[in-house]
């Protein structure tokens, strides 16, 4: 049975076949509270009296970056490269794709990051070659308004752009939101859903937005917000495969607390870390899963895994499910996931293709077992 959470407050669809009552509590409890220390946070941010900053991404009272500072020389020879990269697209990315990938690793500047992120899923491609097409969506009747106009004021509070209910940034996500639930009304709406479109509303218009969310959906992460979630599971578990063949003690640790994938990696892979990781980190981690794909994803998941488990000191004090769990999801030290740090240590996991493959193989094979004998 497919079931809705939306009145325990924990916005996302599961099967609940494959999850024990215990784990259901569990990740009830979770969410309620996540939920009100978001709301605790956001008091106190805006108590009267206390200073108010914004940095330069937009957040409000939250650092300016966990990343080095980077000589302006430099960013402007950067600046100079992708913009002549971006004249010629389309030859690069048929004839010299490895030159994409390794500066899309590097970090795309800021300054020209919508556009080359609109190159990089074809969101440029696909405006183009449909014009008027998200006036003509939002002339339409979507069945997910109530659930899209309940989740926008929970969605980046702590942002100047989102945090006044019914202001512009709110009005725009929900444009973009209700388009594409009329666009692809097989799969709607999902909460996950928002992080992502508010990410790109940060960076450009509604309708770029808009577009860039159609690529990513399909050429991404398709079968992530259909009902079931059949991709997200496969790639929780190719996850889980892949770090037991990376550090099978980590592994062996997270089996034993029964720290499963679906208590923490649901959140991760559906907003794509953008509620996981501080901002500049995300952004390049987002940098190259629009150029490499989804693999960046489970990459990004196992280098979390290991960063937080390696050290047997921690797997010593987090010696239950709760310990473990609290410490993955909130008490990581903050140097791990800085954005130089983290970025290097992803890179530096070594995965090959043929790795990939067959973990994927192997856990396509066990969930297609699971639902043959959940259909019998």
């Amino acid at each position: 049975a497919v079931v809705s959470t939306q009145s325990t407050g924990f916005q996302h669809y599961y099967i609940t076949n494959n999850l024990s009552d215990i784990a259901w509590l569990r990740l009830k409890q979770m969410s309620d509270k996540k939920q009100q220390s978001d709301k605790n946070k956001r008091k106190r941010t805006v108590h009267e009296g206390s200073p108010r900053t914004v940095n330069k991404y937009g957040f409000i009272n939250e650092s300016a970056s966990s990343s080095s500072p980077v000589c302006t020389t430099l960013v402007r020879e950067r600046e100079q490269k992708w913009f002549e990269m971006l004249k010629d697209w389309d030859n690069l990315m048929t004839n010299n794709y490895e030159k994409v990938r390794t500066r899309c690793r590097k970090g795309i500047p800021h300054s020209l990051r919508a556009a080359a992120w609109r190159a990089l899923c074809g969101a440029a491609n696909l405006q183009q070659k449909n014009p008027g097409i998200f006036e003509e969506l939002l002339m339409k009747e979507s069945e997910w308004m109530v659930y899209i106009e309940k989740d926008l004021p929970r969605t980046y509070q702590l942002h100047e752009l989102f945090e006044e209910r019914g202001g512009l940034g709110q009005t725009e996500m929900k444009k973009v939101l209700k388009a594409y639930s009329v666009y692809n009304p097989k799969v709607g709406y999902c909460q996950g859903m928002t992080s992502i479109a508010g990410m790109l509303l940060m960076l450009m218009p509604a309708e770029q937005a808009f577009w860039c969310l159609v690529a990513i959906m399909n050429k991404y992460l398709p079968g992530y917000y259909s009902v079931g979630m059949l991709s997200m599971q496969l790639d929780c578990k190719v996850m889980e495969t892949l770090v037991h063949d990376m550090d099978p003690k980590v592994s062996l640790f997270l089996k034993s607390n029964d720290v499963q994938a679906t208590y923490y990696a649901v959140e991760w892979f559906l907003c794509a870390y953008t509620r996981t990781l501080p901002w500049d980190t995300v952004l390049r981690l987002w940098d190259m899963f629009l150029c490499e794909g989804v693999k960046v994803l489970i990459k990004t998941g196992i280098t979390l895994l290991l960063l937080a488990f390696s050290d047997k000191k921690v797997r010593d004090a987090c010696d239950s499910f709760d310990k473990a769990l609290k410490y993955l999801k909130y008490r990581l030290p903050k140097e791990m996931l800085a954005e130089d740090f983290f970025i290097n240590e992803l890179l530096s996991l070594h995965i090959s293709e043929e790795q990939f493959k067959e973990a994927h193989l192997k856990q396509l094979a066990n969930l297609q077992e699971i639902y043959k004998n959940i259909r019998s």
